[in-house]
């Protein structure tokens, strides 16, 4: 018998949106966990559209940066973000009769953070496996 270990296929969507409805889920089974609404913006950039995406904030520093943005988002500043959602996929809901969708993933990581046009994070640049800490210098 051979050991085999576990292959997975991720799936990332990168890009930027707003930061609203930061809260804490307490679901009837399972640990309470951080979730937000990041509204990623699509299209040329004077007809900008909006994708909605409800996110669980997965990751300890992914959480403990938008811990840091929910006052502002409460203060409805605009909080806009550059973002890593992982695992997404279509939800289905009804409101009014009528049924909707909306898409559901994880938020892993957050590369930047405006508040209000003021840069108030930057993420330290990641070092690709191949480049040598002496080749990212």
């Amino acid at each position: 018998m051979t050991a085999t270990t576990a292959q997975y296929f991720n799936l990332h969507t990168s890009g930027v949106g707003y930061l609203s409805r930061v809260r804490e889920v307490k679901p009837k089974k399972g640990a309470a966990f951080l979730a937000c609404k990041v509204s990623a913006l699509c299209g040329p950039s004077d007809a900008v559209e909006y994708r909605p995406f409800d996110c669980r904030v997965s990751g300890a520093e992914a959480e403990k940066l938008v811990r840091r943005c929910i006052d502002a988002v409460e203060a409805e500043k605009k909080v806009l973000v550059g973002f890593n959602i992982g695992d997404i996929y279509p939800d289905l809901y009804e409101s009014n009769g009528e049924t909707k969708v909306m898409m559901k993933g994880r938020l892993l990581r957050i590369d930047w953070i405006k508040v209000d046009g003021q840069t108030v994070y930057t993420a330290p640049r990641q070092v690709a496996e191949t480049e040598t800490v002496a080749d990212a210098a």
